[in-house]
């Protein structure tokens, strides 16, 4: 019987593409996707998928030359991982794939746990990033980001209609799937959204529905080599921010707070995940961790374990043993005699 020809991974990646823009409508997401796959075709030298081995994504990542692990971070592999795997998973299902992409990635899975260790700051670490931000909108876009788990990318995208103070809510449209969410606003975020559209209000005037919620400012001008004002910048309502990784890391150098290579304002993301989840587990919420990934807007409830660092069957292994008895766990406290007590009898 002939063997069935598969496609090749530049045909496979077309028809996936297809599948990603029907499934978002972010660009940047489709972008980065195609973008990953690209790489990988060109490193296997675009052979049928069918011939695909575990080895070649062992050298996709790991190999000599120009892999992966020698022009990326930690966290830039763990992503490119992610995006891999989802182009495997959708040949697999064609039966293009013989192996499952679990297979497949095998051998790369710990090398590429960019989040599990990851930095997560305590309550008291994130007030004092708020309290040495010097600009009113640098502290109320942190102060947004810690109290709500939003990425940056969707925090900067807000306009002042997605804020509704009479109700408590803020409007989010999600990144990855463009999907408007409905998130409660806490007092403490309450108060600092005021104290900021206080402030907002007072540089550009009456705030139009249209605004960003944490605009930019204007660039700096320049005249014969030196700037022609001394004056804070002005912000730009109709603006976005550019760089919003300069902000995180002036605030985390400020309070003192060292932060590693790749760290930055998913950190917040991160942080406000495991608050959230060490207060419903104090709380007595039955499912923590199904709150915390409804909180994320995450899909599946292994990605919110690893945002949180959590083993959690080693931590429910430790509430079950530590402290409390094994071997004699199915006697009646009654009935167990102490050494003592048996050496008495004999007597």
């Amino acid at each position: 019987m002939a063997r069935r020809t598969t496609p090749k991974v530049s045909e496979a990646r077309e028809l996936f593409l297809l599948k990603v823009r029907g499934q978002t409508q972010s660009r940047i997401a489709v972008n980065q996707y195609s973008s990953v796959v690209r790489r990988f075709e060109l490193r296997v030298n675009n052979c049928q998928v069918g011939s695909l081995t575990p080895e070649h994504v062992e050298d996709f990542f790991f190999g000599s030359g120009r892999s992966l692990n020698s022009t990326c971070g930690p966290t830039t592999l763990g992503a490119y991982k992610t995006r891999l795997k989802s182009f495997l998973r959708f040949c697999h299902r064609r039966g293009w794939l013989t192996m499952s992409p679990d297979v497949m990635l095998e051998e790369i899975r710990a090398k590429t746990r960019a989040n599990r260790n990851r930095y997560r700051m305590t309550r008291a670490e994130l007030r004092t990033l708020l309290d040495v931000a010097t600009d009113p909108r640098d502290r109320a876009l942190a102060a947004f980001v810690a109290n709500t788990g939003v990425r940056i990318s969707e925090a900067i995208g807000l306009t002042v209609r997605d804020v509704s103070f009479p109700k408590g809510e803020l409007y989010v449209t999600l990144y990855k799937t463009r999907e408007e969410v409905t998130l409660p606003m806490s007092s403490d975020l309450e108060r600092e959204l005021r104290v900021w559209l206080t402030a907002y209000t007072a540089e550009v005037g009456e705030l139009q529905p249209g605004y960003r919620l944490f605009p930019p400012h204007f660039p700096s001008r320049f005249q014969k080599g030196k700037f022609t004002t001394q004056q804070p910048l002005r912000l730009n309502p109709e603006g976005r921010i550019s760089n919003p990784r300069v902000i995180i890391q002036a605030l985390a150098k400020s309070a003192g707070i060292e932060l590693e290579p790749g760290d930055g304002w998913h950190t917040l993301r991160r942080s406000f995940g495991r608050i959230l989840y060490e207060d419903a587990r104090a709380h007595g919420h039955d499912d923590a961790l199904r709150l915390t990934q409804a909180a994320l807007n995450h899909a599946r409830a292994e990605t919110t374990e690893r945002y949180l660092g959590l083993d959690l069957e080693r931590q429910r292994y430790e509430a079950m043993v530590k402290g409390k008895p094994f071997l004699t766990a199915d006697l009646d406290p009654g009935k167990i005699v102490t050494l003592d007590e048996r050496r008495a009898g004999r007597g």
